[in-house]
């Protein structure tokens, strides 16, 4: 019965794509949920304001590393095994820190919560095994989409039952790792030999030196000054590293990191377009808090929002991100790939070159910020989903993982760059002028216009040489 068969194909889809949503759910709230409590558990625990910033350094520190670690391990391993790995990992680490809200095991936490970023490439891994590269690009869009509203809600959940006591806001982050356990329980595996290559150790060491001395220096730099011997050692210590990790990756016959997939020119075009684009749509998210909870009556400029209202205000930015990140892939179908990246370019362009020149009303302020959002929604759904198209399938989490490295630096690079202009138009007591917060939005519009000219570069091409494009997995006529 052709009836009976189609639903046989599409149901295992459906569950699929559910349990991926709640998955994303997880990695939303575990991205967000600590950011109003930390400052209320350093007072109740005797943290410092700088000991607080470590733990977002070693956090993202963490995430830098294991991104490309996870995607490897589950190219080679199993996709949903690796998947399961993470979402363990970050589910411990959110009960540490709410069992035992200490530094040291906050900062512990904080390293096995940087398993988070092995969620995205390692379910498209699956999606795309499962439901081939058109659907792939539906899926996409939809995680996207709730990756962005449940990172737009972490914040403000955790806020509502940390109200009386910011450690009870911890258990927010242990919900949402149970949550995600749940859903890889249930979620169908992709129909992979996994080969269980290693990888080199002496590449993975270079990479971990590397990534975690230029994450040192961009996000301490402003604290401990630009030119402080500590930021140079270790940007120079980290840059060296990153130098020598690529001739060890080419010199062993099992690479972490396959560097020659940059030779695709579509791989390299999407790279700098993510790059650019997470530099101004992710790394302007700090200023642009900043920005609304400054006090007028004092400062000059701002709106004076508490820090619930704050995250009320940035649904704004969060609510077109979503939007547009499920009209992503119908964009790529009917206007195609450069097209598609362009108007991301653009809106972001149009987005911050609004805030430099108009940022004294609330309402002018929250539309603006909406065309950062489409910005960001176009580049999350898009460039991953085009990524994994342009490799063969056995490389689709290594590829998603490459992707999901450049997005982290290019993040890191653009909210360190926005906190350099904010400490140059910074007087003696630590006010800082509206000069650094337009200098910051204008910066972050020439990132949307580098993006945009960027985009135009990106053309079809064959994969590396000697590789092919693998057949496409047949796929149920239904829709997500």
């Amino acid at each position: 019965m052709p009836g009976s068969a189609s639903s046989r194909l599409v149901d295992p889809v459906r569950t699929l794509l559910v349990s991926m949503v709640l998955v994303e759910v997880t990695s939303g709230f575990t991205q967000q949920y600590l950011s109003p409590l930390l400052p209320g558990i350093g007072v109740r625990s005797g943290i410092t304001s700088a000991q607080i910033s470590w733990i977002y350094v070693v956090q993202t520190v963490s995430m830098a590393v294991l991104t490309p670690v996870l995607s490897r391990l589950g190219d080679s391993h199993g996709y949903r095994r690796i998947l399961r790995l993470s979402v363990g990992m970050v589910t411990v680490g959110s009960l540490l820190m709410a069992l035992w809200p200490t530094l040291p095991l906050l900062l512990l936490g904080a390293v096995l919560q940087g398993g988070v970023v092995g969620f995205m490439p390692l379910m498209i891994g699956i999606l795309r095994n499962r439901a081939g590269d058109e659907a792939s690009r539906r899926g996409i869009g939809i995680l996207v989409g709730a990756l962005l509203l449940a990172t737009g809600f972490g914040g403000i959940v955790a806020g509502v039952f940390g109200a009386s006591d910011a450690r009870h806001g911890l258990w927010v982050g242990v919900a949402a790792g149970v949550l995600g356990l749940v859903a890889c329980v249930v979620m169908p595996d992709a129909d992979t030999r996994p080969s269980a290559e290693r990888f080199s150790m002496t590449a993975f060491g270079l990479l971990t030196v590397g990534l975690a001395g230029v994450v040192l220096a961009l996000s301490q730099g402003s604290a401990w000054g630009w030119t402080s011997a500590a930021t140079l050692l270790s940007g120079a210590v980290g840059l060296a590293a990153l130098a020598l990790w690529p001739y060890a990756e080419l010199r062993t016959d099992r690479p972490m990191v396959d560097v020659r997939v940059f030779r695709n020119r579509r791989i390299a075009v999407l790279s700098v377009v993510t790059f650019f684009l997470a530099f101004s749509t992710l790394g302007s998210i700090v200023v642009n808090a900043t920005f609304l909870a400054a006090d007028p009556a004092s400062g000059g400029y701002g709106f004076g929002l508490d820090s619930d209202a704050i995250g009320w205000a940035l649904l704004a930015f969060i609510a077109a991100g979503i939007a547009a990140s499920s009209l992503t892939p119908f964009a790529l179908r009917r206007i195609g790939d450069r097209a598609t990246l362009l108007a991301g370019g653009v809106a972001t362009a149009i987005g911050f070159a609004g805030l430099a020149l108009a940022h004294d009303d609330l309402t002018v302020f929250l539309i603006l910020t909406a065309f950062n959002g489409i910005g960001l929604g176009v580049f999350e759904s898009a460039t991953r989903a085009l990524s994994v198209e342009a490799v063969p399938q056995e490389d689709t989490a290594i590829a998603a993982g490459i992707n999901e490295l450049v997005l982290s630096l290019g993040a890191a690079v653009g909210a360190a760059a926005l906190s350099a202009a904010l400490a140059a138009h910074s007087d003696v007591t630590g006010h800082v002028a509206t000069g650094g917060y337009t200098t910051g939005w204008w910066m972050c519009c020439a990132g949307g216009v580098l993006a945009g000219i960027s985009a135009l570069l990106l053309r079809r091409q064959s994969l590396l040489p000697g590789t092919e494009v693998p057949a496409p997995v047949p796929q149920p006529t239904s829709s997500y």
